[in-house]
């Protein structure tokens, strides 16, 4: 058996008297910490032994490798991330999008299992990263008929903090210098902002971009109409008001986002939106979509500048889980759609240089506000109090 070894994953001050310690499975986040592993005065942190049942079984569903067995070491709480696990002690569970997260074919009684441990005494808290997220959850609780769960759903967006200095200067003349940042190019927007940037140029519009990320061979946004990875790589080569720096560490797209006028993030679905909450604390203003939390993290005219496409009543894509020619047309509207919009907020702050600088001082402002480690800190200690009352 292949059991996970336990080990600290942080050391507080105050660790040999601390009022309680919360045991930590699959860090979700590494460097931001979003959800756990806050450093606040009385709370210590272990990671705790975990028994891989999905290897074990060589099942890899979703199921398996999201219900973890765990050993909880002496630890009050556990705080997880996506996990419901089988253990003794209560928990606390963060998620992003969506509870249960089992991704792939769920049988009916791994969906009524995760549900019983979400209503069970040892659930205490249920935290969403968005307000969309939170929503979702409810909306599908309520769909289900398992409504004694909602009450334990609330938001904790948890805090960022980032190793590069803010952005100081903004560009007043000169190409107007935009970023891209997505390892699923496709999902992100690449192909509609590649359209709206070529008519841009055409029109004498002095634009550059540059992108950071890379493609998969899949995309559940596309399905059977991927567009072909080859073609859309060596245009991005190729062009000349293009930089393609592929795929490059976390810490090479913070200091390009300083370098940059706005980032650029025309996504099809989006489970939260972490490249433009990182470009907003930096004080680089951010042209999205509109889909699920975005607008949440961006004040269209204030911020940055959202696009509207056509969604859900999850606010995500409508053409998501639909094939065939109705998926074919949601693609094409929104592809649409967004390079519309893409190519009138480009143009606009092209032409009107001093409102980059304007967001971008109220994205920061904005997002200080909202992800604040200090802050959040202060209120995971009182979630993790009021859970072991």
């Amino acid at each position: 058996m292949n059991i996970k070894q336990s080990t600290k994953i942080i050391k507080n001050k105050s660790e040999s008297s601390s009022l309680f310690n919360v045991g930590i499975i699959n860090p979700g986040y590494g460097y931001e910490r979003v959800s756990y592993a806050l450093n606040e005065e009385g709370v210590g942190y272990k990671r705790l032994y975990t028994l891989p049942i999905y290897k074990i079984m060589r099942a890899h569903s979703g199921f398996y490798r999201e219900t973890p067995l765990v050993f909880d070491a002496g630890v009050d709480l556990l705080h997880t991330w996506n996990s419901l696990p089988v253990c003794r002690k209560p928990f606390i569970v963060s998620y992003e999008c969506e509870l249960p997260r089992y991704l792939g074919q769920v049988l009916p009684w791994q969906r009524t299992f995760g549900k019983g441990l979400l209503k069970s005494e040892r659930c205490r808290k249920i935290l969403a990263l968005s307000e969309a997220a939170k929503n979702r959850l409810i909306l599908s609780l309520e769909e289900s008929g398992d409504d004694e769960i909602i009450d334990k759903v609330s938001v904790f967006r948890g805090g960022v903090s980032l190793p590069v200095s803010p952005k100081k200067t903004y560009s007043i003349t000169g190409p107007l210098k935009l970023l891209f940042v997505g390892t699923n190019a496709f999902r992100k927007g690449i192909v509609p902002l590649l359209s709206a940037c070529d008519r841009l140029i055409n029109e004498g519009v002095d634009i550059h971009l540059t992108f950071i990320g890379g493609f998969n061979e899949r995309c559940y946004v596309y399905g059977e109409f991927i567009p072909d990875i080859k073609e859309v790589e060596s245009f991005l080569k190729e062009a000349k008001w293009v930089e393609y720096m592929g795929k490059v560490p976390i810490e090479t797209v913070f200091k390009q986002m300083v370098l940059h006028d706005i980032l650029v993030f025309p996504t099809f679905d989006e489970s939260l939106g972490w490249v433009p909450i990182e470009a907003g604390l930096l004080g680089v203003p951010t042209i999205a979509t509109d889909v699920f939390a975005l607008p949440e993290l961006i004040d269209h005219e204030k911020t940055g500048l959202l696009i509207p496409v056509n969604k859900g009543e999850d606010r995500r894509f409508i053409g998501l889980n639909t094939v065939g020619e109705t998926l074919k047309e949601h693609l094409d509207e929104a592809s649409q759609d967004i390079e519309n919009g893409l190519f009138v907020a480009i143009k606009e702050l092209a032409e009107n240089r001093l409102k980059i600088k304007q967001y971008g001082h109220n994205a920061k402002a904005k997002l200080t506000g909202m992800y604040s480690p200090e802050l959040a800190a202060k209120d995971l200690k009182t979630l993790y109090e009021k859970s072991l009352e």
